[in-house]
């Protein structure tokens, strides 16, 4: 309890710097109107004779906005920030029910439209989600191959679908592709070719209309980065460090990305744009493997283990996944290993977060990790381990070598 003030000055903290307002800031000083975070903003095309009210979740902001592979990491915040400001939005799902129960509150009553038992296979499906939309975003994507689905398939064959129903549709404004840092022609796995081949399609297809966001490995309450390392920290005797985890990375916080969304949504000039969002610290795979341990207090029992081996190993796990309905670890699947023997962090020149006006957060500090300290064996604040001397490289540091053992 002892730790809310701090947490809660540390939310609106990050509420502002995410909205990339400082109108908003003053608004939770001062109780002035929070004009910054309405959808009213958004460039959208004939939209003033929509709206309706001051602005906010109860308003009608004129946007309808579907949101494909919406049960997905990504996919909960963009939802959550386009229905708190009055936008109407449209969900279509292959999942179970209970998986997208949580997005039916994420907009006021009646804003919200569930369309159960999709397939980016049927275009009279995809047809009938983008009927009454003026805004697409696309979230689908696969970090690993299923007997169902192939990279190809999921990164390739459907944006092209969807771009040309898109253009098909002649009512939408503005189209959202979520791709990856790292999607390139020569990328080392074929995740981030047939990414980078998906890229150009809907470029091809839809040239300006469509803009492309390129993240790096987001982290957050749900993600499958940092929770798959603590969660294989905690069951497995060693963690197997695939070439001893020099792959340099630069990881993100999800709600800085879909800040970027939003705000990218709020001028013209984002239109035909491709951004690269990556956090502020390069990290090595290895450093964040630390980090990890480190925050849950665990003894670290990495290992280093050649690439070779580890690609011998993860045979088993690829013929299980592409014949049956199981699936293996993502981090130790062929193509994610192959995908290790490359860098991921911003190329020089590029449009980022600076150009959306969003500030990012540092992953290894303060609200973007509070949900890994539930890994620890002896309780939030204690652990089982109270090893507190700083890990990683230049650029970060561990928050317990700051704050002490209850961090």
């Amino acid at each position: 309890m002892r730790n809310l003030p701090a947490l809660a000055q540390q939310l609106r903290g990050a509420l502002g710097t995410q909205q990339g307002a400082p109108a908003l800031l003053a608004a939770l000083a001062g109780g002035q109107t929070q004009q910054a975070r309405h959808s009213s903003e958004l460039a959208i095309r004939g939209l003033d004779a929509l709206k309706s009210g001051p602005g906010g979740r109860s308003s009608v902001s004129g946007v309808t906005a579907t949101i494909f592979g919406c049960s997905g990491f990504l996919a909960r915040y963009v939802a959550n920030a386009l229905g708190n400001s009055g936008s109407q939005l449209v969900l279509p799902y292959r999942c179970d029910d209970t998986d997208v129960q949580h997005l039916r509150v994420m907009g006021d009553l009646g804003q919200v439209v569930m369309l159960p038992d999709f397939s980016i296979r049927d275009d009279d499906a995809v047809r009938r989600a983008l009927s009454r939309s003026n805004v697409v975003i696309n979230c689908v994507g696969a970090a690993q191959e299923t007997w169902n689905y192939k990279f190809e398939e999921v990164h390739i064959e459907w944006p092209a679908r969807l771009a040309r129903l898109v253009k098909e549709a002649g009512g939408v404004e503005r189209m959202i592709h979520l791709s990856a840092l790292g999607a390139e022609p020569d990328a080392p796995s074929r995740r981030l070719r047939t990414k980078a081949a998906g890229e150009a399609v809907v470029r091809d297809e839809l040239g300006p209309l469509a803009t492309i966001f390129k993240p790096a490995v987001m982290t957050g309450t749900e993600d499958k980065f940092f929770n798959a390392i603590a969660s294989l920290a905690k069951r497995t005797p060693f963690f197997p460090l695939i070439d001893g985890g020099r792959t340099r990375m630069q990881p993100v916080w999800v709600r800085d990305v879909a800040a970027a969304i939003m705000n990218s949504l709020k001028t013209y000039d984002s239109l035909g744009q491709t951004y690269y969002l990556a956090g502020p610290d390069v990290m090595t795979v290895a450093e964040q493997v630390a980090f990890v341990f480190a925050t849950i207090r665990e003894k670290n029992t990495s290992l280093p283990m050649p690439a070779a081996a580890a690609s011998l190993m993860a045979r088993s796990w690829d013929w299980l996944g592409a014949n049956t309905p199981l699936r293996g670890p993502t981090m130790f699947s062929s193509d994610y290993i192959a995908e290790l023997q490359g860098d991921y962090t911003l190329p020089p020149g590029v449009l980022g977060f600076e150009h959306l006006d969003v500030k990012p957060h540092k992953v290894t500090e303060g609200l973007p990790i509070e949900y890994l300290r539930f890994y620890r064996s002896g309780g939030y604040d204690f652990g089982s381990l109270a090893d507190e001397q700083p890990v990683g490289g230049p650029g970060f540091s561990h928050p317990g070598s700051a704050r002490g053992p209850s961090s």
